[in-house]
């Protein structure tokens, strides 16, 4: 609503009127027009007001020439015009310097000039422009309307925008990633989507982002990133008393009036409701995209065509052989384990691709594969993705799980079984390692679940009891644990001598030892099996 005290001066008896000081305040806004003829007149003011006086109210009070324009000032009046001729002669000096000071207009009026011809048709002029605001906001609301109506999202908006204020529009998030640009004229414009993004820079580098997130009102201000586009009017996208974008439009020579920031305000509403739907079907998918993967993990989902089908829907293509890794993070006090999964899921998308991951409580889990021809490496893989995945939290209470491979979409609850399984195995076994695959841990788990197993200790006791007892009257010698040195070595002298760090006579005279107290044949290869499982159940007994 209102005009500028500049536009006042082109409309009726203001146009033969004269300003004698505060030109620099002529853009100062109009929105009533009133005469006084009372020396405390300033105390009715409500700002914006135009002030026509035939300056009665200064005859014979220099002190009030002397106050009065300062709360003139104070109460935002738009301008002071003054009639001399009848009352006062000419208008004080020093009325005239206080308002140069103030940048606040003070306009001289010709003595033949009456108050109708100032009144009326600037009133008329303002309630004009009224009707046409009140017009324009309709034709925007109506257009807006239609896209919500029928649809077409966010680049449906900026070009409706576009369209209508005839000048580019666009829309950022909150952490200012440009979601759509529009440009009003394209096929004779060469502004790029790199100008929108130099124009951002520019925002945020000088702050004002942040002060309309504090102050959440559209404003208007300068920019230098575009030379054709001298401003920038910019409306925050707030839902639920939250910021959660912003619409910028670039303005060419200041064409965007004040009437369109109405266009503005009601982009933004228009806009927020576009993101709450945006939101719910994201949160929608989201959901049901969760909880696919959690029937896949649980097992409540086993059709392979099923699961296949689903992952395609995703984008995402598993190869022959699946792995499933856990990731146990023991948070303790951290209250930030949505931040620490979401710097897992970046560091994801950097080093894999085709790969499903989901946050259980303290566990991340990430199913991934592998094609047939890296057979060789692959554990070396997995390592490294852990070490990387480790490193990027750079949080040390950490553990990773690893199943064996599955070639079978259907089996990805068995790996998930698996590596909780090398998780425990590895805590149980007292283990100092990071990384637990459960191709090392397997025969723990086989052992702990045999329907027989105390039978298997009762013959374990049996077979290496007398090592046990040997080995606490010779310790020097350590029989036990040359035994499984020499077996994880299979059989191999050499190795397993150097892993001992003893010489290979050395070796070959416990070795004969062993089986002198054993009283077996260790070139049997069914007796080293006996002994190998024998020495995992002595592992579970310690």
């Amino acid at each position: 609503m209102g005009i500028t005290v500049r536009e006042a001066l082109k409309i009726g008896g203001l146009k033969s009127a004269r300003v004698v000081a505060g030109e620099k305040g002529l853009d100062r806004k109009i929105d009533y027009v009133l005469t006084i003829d009372v020396p405390d007149a300033a105390k009715w003011i409500r700002g914006n007001e135009l002030l026509l006086t035939a300056a009665y109210v200064f005859l014979k009070n220099p002190e009030m020439e002397k106050k009065f324009i300062y709360e003139l000032v104070e109460k935002n009046c738009a301008a002071l015009a003054i009639k001399p001729g009848r009352f006062i002669d000419a208008i004080p000096p020093q009325m005239i310097k206080v308002a140069e000071e103030k940048n606040f207009p003070i306009i001289e009026l010709p003595l033949d000039i009456s108050w109708h011809d100032i009144v009326n048709p600037i009133m008329q002029e303002i309630l004009n422009k009224e009707a046409s605001r009140i017009k324009r906001s309709q034709e925007i609301h109506n257009e807006l309307m239609k896209v919500m109506i029928y649809g077409g999202g966010l680049n449906a908006i900026v070009s409706c925008l576009s369209y209508i204020l005839n000048c580019p529009v666009l829309i950022v998030d909150e952490s200012l990633t440009l979601l759509s640009f529009s440009d009003y004229e394209e096929t004779k414009n060469e502004l790029s989507h790199k100008s929108p993004l130099n124009v951002i820079e520019e925002l945020q580098n000088k702050g004002i982002l942040k002060k309309i997130k504090n102050y959440k009102k559209p404003i208007r201000v300068k920019i230098k990133s575009i030379v054709r586009y001298a401003e920038a009017v910019i409306a925050p996208v707030i839902v639920k008393d939250e910021v959660y974008g912003y619409i910028i439009f670039l303005v060419k020579d200041s064409l965007l009036d004040d009437l369109d920031l109405i266009a503005a305000e009601q982009a933004a509403v228009v806009t927020a409701i576009e993101i709450l739907k945006m939101q719910a079907v994201k949160e929608a998918e989201g959901k049901a995209k969760r909880e696919f993967f959690e029937n896949i993990i649980t097992g409540n989902l086993r059709n392979p065509q099923q699961i296949t089908s689903r992952l395609k829907y995703y984008g995402i293509n598993l190869k022959e052989d699946i792995v499933v890794i856990i990731m146990y993070i023991n948070y303790g006090n951290v209250q930030n384990a949505e931040e620490k999964y979401k710097i897992v899921e970046k560091t994801l998308e950097s080093i894999l691709e085709g790969y499903i991951v989901i946050r259980r409580g303290e566990e991340i889990v990430l199913i991934c594969s592998f094609s047939n021809d890296e057979t060789i490496g692959r554990y070396d893989k997995i390592s490294n993705i852990c070490k990387v995945l480790s490193e990027s939290l750079d949080y040390e209470d950490i553990k990773f799980g690893i199943s064996d491979f599955h070639n079978d979409v259907s089996d990805i609850a068995e790996g998930y079984k698996e590596a909780r399984k090398a998780i425990e195995l590895m805590d149980l076994m007292k283990n100092k390692t990071k990384i637990a695959f459960y191709k090392d841990f397997w025969i723990y788990d086989f052992i702990l679940n045999c329907p027989g197993s105390k039978e298997l200790i009762k013959f374990c006791d049996k077979k290496l009891l007398k090592l046990l007892e040997y080995d606490c009257k010779n310790k020097e010698e350590n029989l036990l644990t040359t035994l499984r040195i020499y077996l994880d070595c299979m059989g191999r002298h050499n190795l397993a001598a150097e892993k001992l760090f003893i010489h290979r006579n050395t070796l070959n005279y416990r070795l004969n030892k062993i089986k002198e107290v054993l009283n077996c044949d260790l070139n049997d290869p069914s007796i080293r099996l006996k002994l190998e499982v024998s020495l995992r159940i002595i592992d579970l007994q310690q």
